[in-house]
């Protein structure tokens, strides 16, 4: 079943001062890219939910979102850094003895604004408990974007398919046009040659390898086998599990490829507006496969 790489998930989960808060969105793209906003104390975790996501996710633009919402604020633990502060009082002491101790004595507002003097040791989370707390709210985003991914999937498939029948039915009536190519060349030859030779008899044999030279440069026969090739393979990855999108890609290139050759070969009218048709409708599918994962 193919999926789309469109979608997005929420999850959340309890965390031990308040809950974890995560938000998938996901969009299409050729290569999975990461964009991820977290708070501070999950910097040393990004990569393991890198790797995490990536179990899930193979292609597209993820855009990852988690916050921790409703935790109450760790106060630091603040403390005098001592060995500065009794290197300070000596040098006021030296400063007193020097001046004859006219100064004025220093306030505790501009000794707190010392952030030398006052430490604060703000505590460090435990990365582990942080990430098991974290993990059910990641899986639960996941899970609600992989099952919007599913459904989208669906509808790519059943849109597809019905083009891809469309696309055959095309593919056969060039088939039926074919013979009728050669034919109306050769009239057309035959009426050119009998205007400029007026009454002139005509040189059946001189003709007849003229039209079989156009025949074959006008046997699109190995370009339908291919595209009906094409289409099979197509059907067949749509059916399939697991990432398909560029295979999908590579085969709509091979259908424009065939259908470029059989207008090149189709001199005639009908033929050349039916090939412009496929082609339109090559287009419709390769838009669509863009956001196939």
């Amino acid at each position: 079943m193919i999926k789309s790489m469109t979608a997005f998930g929420r999850g959340r989960s309890p965390h031990y001062s308040g809950f974890w808060l995560v938000e998938i969105k996901c969009v299409n793209g050729k290569f999975l890219d990461y964009h991820m906003r977290t708070p501070q104390s999950l910097n040393a975790l990004e990569e393991r939910i890198k790797k995490h996501v990536g179990l899930h996710l193979s292609r597209g633009r993820i855009n990852l979102n988690i916050s921790l919402s409703g935790a109450s604020e760790t106060q630091p633990s603040l403390s005098l850094n001592l060995p500065l502060l009794r290197e300070y009082k000596r040098i006021w002491n030296q400063l007193e003895a020097e001046l004859g101790g006219n100064l004025e004595k220093p306030n505790l507002g501009a000794l707190l604004n010392n952030r030398d003097l006052v430490l604060a040791d703000e505590p460090t989370p435990d990365l582990e408990i942080s990430w098991q707390s974290l993990l059910p709210a990641l899986n639960q985003a996941l899970h609600e974007a992989d099952a919007m991914r599913a459904a989208e999937g669906a509808n790519l498939a059943a849109d597809l398919r019905e083009r891809l029948n469309l696309l055959e039915s095309m593919f056969a009536k060039m088939a039926e046009l074919a013979p009728a190519i050669v034919h109306n060349y050769r009239e057309r030859l035959k009426e050119r040659i009998a205007r400029l030779l007026d009454e002139v008899e005509v040189n059946q044999e001189r003709l007849a390898q003229e039209v079989a030279f156009m025949a074959d440069r006008c046997d699109i026969s190995e370009e339908l086998v291919r595209a009906q090739s094409h289409l099979q393979q197509f059907r067949g990855f749509l059916k399939a599990k697991g990432p398909v999108g560029r295979k999908l890609d590579f085969l709509v290139q091979e259908l424009n490829r065939e259908a470029n050759t059989m207008g090149s070969k189709s001199p005639d009218a009908a033929a050349q507006a039916l090939v412009v048709e496929v082609k339109a409708e090559i287009e419709k599918i390769r838009e669509q496969i863009q956001n196939i994962e």
